[in-house]
């Protein structure tokens, strides 16, 4: 069976929070954006119009994929009928008890190694064993948003984030990824802001989601380059009682990316600047190419610079 790729159920929820979080450097741009708008139609219709914007963007680079489907109660339908009438899309059809998130955001529901499929933990039992020649695992680490991965290299957070705090990264769970060949690097877990329809606020925490604040992609050049928000700023965990962690600035942590980064052969880019949060949240096909969101020029300028126009 050829591989394609998984594009989330189109299940949107306009409602808004009291609260949100955002990787620190990045919290003021969701803010901007947030301030636009609270009406829950318009905020409806700007889902539906990037969601339909990243299809029509898939056929246009003949890339070939499945629309996840399991929820259909509370799919959206004039999406759904756009994507199936218009674009003659297809769909993958999973059962609804699957946890609704990882089918929004399929990143989050597996992660492809080779020959080996992790797949997130909270839906992995139903699918582990072997199929289509493909070797399927429950793993945390098949929550994609924890991975960055090109070729045979994988970066993770040093440390795993879950309901009751976080843990070192487990020998055994990474075993899974340098199993399949690849070769691993411990990144700095990224450091989350809260932020208001009021403003950005002083709490902050950490996260294990790297993918938020960076991108692992194969260059022209035949290398691997790690680009990195610009404004990233990480924890060094102390592990102690009073004091379990500091916060660690952008030029530090960048410094510490280069020397996790250089025995793996990778090189570590920073844009001048970012203007749309989580632009590094992009896609690379296997011929190279990157689906990235438009707007910010300086994002797609470094990533241009890699891979080519």
């Amino acid at each position: 069976m050829k591989p394609f790729y998984l594009v989330g159920e189109p299940m949107f929820d306009p409602r808004p929070k009291e609260e949100y979080f955002a990787p620190v450097g990045q919290a003021e741009l969701c803010l901007k954006i947030l301030q636009e708008t609270q009406d829950f139609n318009e905020v409806l219709a700007r889902l539906r119009e990037e969601y339909t914007a990243i299809i029509w963007m898939l056929k246009q680079m003949g890339i070939e994929f499945r629309i996840l489907y399991a929820h259909g109660d509370l799919v959206d339908e004039q999406t759904l009928d756009v994507c199936m009438e218009t674009f003659q899309c297809k769909l993958v059809g999973l059962p609804a008890e699957f946890f609704p998130p990882s089918i929004v955001y399929p990143r989050d529901f597996s992660v492809l190694l080779g020959k080996t499929l992790l797949v997130n933990s909270e839906v992995g039992e139903i699918l582990v064993g072997e199929k289509g020649g493909y070797k399927i695992i429950a793993s945390p680490y098949g929550e994609g948003g924890r991975v960055l991965h090109a070729r045979d290299v994988v970066l993770v957070s040093e440390r795993m984030v879950g309901d009751k705090g976080s843990r070192p990264a487990d020998p055994n769970e990474l075993s899974e990824i340098t199993g399949t060949g690849m070769r691993v690097g411990l990144l700095p877990p990224p450091m989350v802001q809260m932020f208001t329809r009021d403003g950005v606020q002083s709490q902050i925490q950490f996260n294990d989601h790297v993918d938020r604040v960076g991108c692992l992609i194969s260059g022209k050049d035949g290398g691997l380059h790690h680009v990195v928000d610009p404004q990233i700023h990480t924890i060094d965990w102390k592990g102690t009682q009073a004091i379990p962690w500091v916060a660690v600035k952008p030029r530090e942590t960048l410094e510490k990316l280069e020397r996790i980064c250089e025995p793996l052969k990778v090189t570590v880019h920073r844009p001048r600047r970012m203007l749309v949060p989580y632009s590094l949240n992009l896609l690379q096909i296997a011929d190279g190419r990157v689906l990235m969101t438009g707007g910010d020029e300086p994002v797609a300028e470094v990533v241009s610079e890699i891979v080519g126009e």
